[in-house]
This record gives structure tokens, sequence and C-alpha cells, in this order.
């Protein structure tokens, strides 16, 4: 077979030919890589472990300030609790306290039994509001604690002309009652122990 020749019409496709003169210098070679010695490794190894040190120690000591004022917050808030807490139990305190006392004082003098001596004080801090001199003075006391008071009576005698000692089965151990022409007092141990609760609740 015979080839064929095909012409080619450079009108139909656009060329653009660019004719160069001189080829454009080849781009430099590549900086060399820079070489460290040994001492410049270490030094920036140091420069490194010492900014990473103190950006360490700056977020521990960031930590450590909100921590310390959670802390503070925290106390506070505890501090303000307890305070809270005390003024409500020193109320509780002050309102139970006396009639606890009042209560344990009486079961302690359920089984008191005052001897001669103790007997005599109570008559005698009794008669002490009565206005030495007076005469037609009554002093009452419990059956058990008169049989105390043979022989003591005399001497009340001097002080208080024509006392009388009576026996009264409503009064217990240790309590006295006087009655002059000032009136009628009222030395038993229960209304003493009442009288202290009231005056300090």
């Amino acid at each position: 077979m015979t080839p064929s020749v095909r012409e080619i019409g450079f009108s139909a496709v656009p060329v653009d030919i660019c004719l160069v003169g001189e080829l454009p210098p080849p781009p430099p070679p590549p900086p060399p890589e820079p070489v460290f010695s040994l001492a410049q490794l270490e030094a920036a190894r140091e420069e490194a472990r010492h900014e990473g040190f103190q950006e360490a120690t700056a977020a521990l000591n960031e930590q450590i300030g909100a921590q310390r004022i959670e802390i503070a917050q925290l106390q506070d808030a505890v501090l303000a609790s307890i305070s809270s807490q005390g003024e409500a139990l020193g109320h509780q305190l002050h309102e139970t306290l006396p009639d606890l006392v009042l209560e344990i004082t009486r079961r302690v003098l359920g089984g008191f039994r005052p001897d001669r001596e103790n007997l005599l004080a109570i008559v005698t801090q009794t008669l002490a509001e009565i206005a030495p001199g007076t005469t037609d003075v009554e002093i009452r006391l419990s059956p058990a604690d008169l049989a105390l008071m043979e022989g003591v009576d005399a001497q009340l005698h001097q002080k208080y002309p024509g006392i009388r000692f009576l026996p009264d089965a409503d009064l217990g151990p240790g309590d006295c009652m006087a009655r002059s022409r000032f009136g009628l007092i009222d030395a038993r141990a229960m209304t003493k122990l009442e009288s202290i609760s009231r005056s300090i609740k």
C-alpha cells in the first residue's frame, strides 16, 4: 500500500511560537544543612528543657491559685455553716439546758437526806429573810427533819422570840417554809430550783 501524505494546515490551529535567545539560568543549589556542634545541641536541649519547666511551673501555679480560691470559698461556706449551726445549737441549749439541769437536780435531791448541820443552815438561811426580833415566827419542816431540830431550836429562840417548829407531811427532806406577820417564805428545794430556772431562761 502506498502511504498517503496528509497536509497540515497551520492556519487551522493557532500555535504560539516563541524564539528564545538564551536558556534561563539553572536554580541555585539548596543551602547546605546547618551543622551544629555537640555543645550547641546540648545548649539547645537545655534551653528547651528550661522553657518546658517554666511553662509547667506557670501552669502548676495557675492550678494552685485556682485551688486556693476554691478552698477559700469552701472554707468560708463551712465556717458560715458552723456559725449558723452554732447559733441554732446555742439557742437550743439555752431553751433545754435549764430544764435538763432542773430534772437532774430533782433526781439528785430525791435521795438527799440533810443532817443536823445542813438542816440548821437551811432554816437559818430561811430566817435571814425575816427581821431579827420578829415574834410569832412559824417554821414548817418534814417530820423527819423536825426530829433532827430537837435541841437546836433553842439557839434560834434568842434571835426570834416565840419561834415555833411544826411538822408538815407535805414537805420533803430539806424543805422549809416560814410564816410570820410579813407573809410566807417558801424555801422548798423545788421552789428554789424553779426560780433559778426561770431566771436563766
